[in-house]
C-alpha cells in the first residue's frame, strides 16, 4: 500500500528531472529542445539542417537558372527621322595593306544602323562609296553642307581609321585584329558648322576575349569579324540597348 502519511495535502508534488529541465528552459529563455529526450531532439535537428540543406541549395539553383542581369544603355545622340549618310576615312598605310576595308566598314555600319533605326532613313552605301571614289570630286575638301547637298542627307557620319590591322603586336604568326577610330557627327545647317554635333572615339581588339590572338582563322573571316564588331560599336552610339552587367564590370 501506498504511503501517505508524509504527503502534505495541498504541497506541491516533487519536481523529476523532465519537469526541472522545463523549468529551468522557461526560466532561461533556452530553446525548448532542452526538455525534449535525446531520442527527440536529434530528430529535431536533423530536420532542421535538412530544411537549411534545401533552402540553401534552392538559392543556388535559382541564381544558376536565373536570366542574366542586364542594364539599359541609353542611346548618346538621336537621329529620329532624319537621314544620315556614312562617310569612312582611311589613313593611306591602312587602305594599302587592305584596300576594301574602307567600304566594308561602310556597308556594314550602314546595314547595321538600318536594322536598329527603322524610322530613320542612311543613303545606300553603294551611292556614298561612287560619290567618294568614282564622282571625280574630292569629298575630304567639300563642306559638310556640300556634302549634304551632293547626297541629299541630314546628318553625315564621318568615320576616320586611324589604325586597322589583323597583326597582334611583336607577334605576326597571330591573328589578332586591333582598330582605332573616330566618329564624327554633322549636320545640314544654314551656316556652316566646323565643330561635331556629336563626336567619339572608339578602339578595340579582336576577338575581343582574346589575350593572344588565334592561329586557326582565316584572314578574310578575321577582316570580316572586325568590321562587323567595329560597326556595332559605333553604331549603337546612336540607339539604346541592353548590356548585360557582367561585362559592364569587365
Amino acid at each position: 500500500m501506498r504511503d501517505d502519511r508524509n504527503v502534505r495535502i495541498g504541497a506541491p508534488a516533487p519536481l523529476g528531472l523532465g519537469d526541472k529541465a522545463r523549468l529551468g528552459a522557461s526560466k532561461t529563455g533556452a530553446p525548448a529542445l532542452a526538455g525534449l529526450g535525446d531520442f527527440t531532439r536529434r530528430h529535431a535537428i536533423h530536420f532542421l539542417l535538412a530544411g537549411l540543406f534545401i533552402f540553401n541549395t534552392g538559392c543556388q539553383a535559382a541564381y544558376l537558372f536565373a536570366p542574366d542581369a542586364t542594364e539599359k544603355v541609353e542611346a548618346e545622340y538621336e537621329i529620329g527621322e532624319d537621314s544620315m549618310a556614312i562617310l569612312v576615312w582611311a589613313d593611306q598605310s591602312v587602305r594599302d595593306e587592305y584596300p576594301q576595308v574602307r567600304n566594308q566598314i561602310c556597308r556594314s555600319l550602314t546595314h547595321h544602323l538600318r536594322e536598329r533605326l527603322p524610322d530613320a532613313k542612311f543613303i545606300d552605301a553603294r551611292d556614298v562609296i561612287d560619290f567618294q571614289e568614282d564622282s571625280g570630286m574630292d569629298w575630304s575638301r567639300m563642306t559638310n553642307n556640300e556634302i549634304c547637298a551632293e547626297l541629299e542627307c541630314d546628318f553625315v557620319l564621318r568615320v576616320d581609321l586611324n589604325e586597322f590591322t589583323t597583326r597582334a603586336s611583336n607577334t605576326p604568326h597571330l591573328h589578332k585584329a586591333r582598330f582605332d577610330a573616330s566618329l564624327n557627327l554633322f549636320g545640314k545647317s544654314e551656316r556652316e558648322q566646323i565643330e561635331a554635333l556629336y563626336q567619339d572615339e572608339i578602339r578595340a581588339i579582336y576577338p575581343p576575349d582574346s589575350k593572344h590572338g588565334a592561329y586557326d582563322i582565316d584572314e578574310r573571316d578575321l577582316i570580316h569579324a572586325t568590321v562587323e564588331y567595329l560597326s556595332m560599336l559605333a553604331g549603337r552610339k546612336f540607339y539604346p540597348y541592353e548590356i548585360r552587367l557582367e561585362e559592364k564590370r569587365s
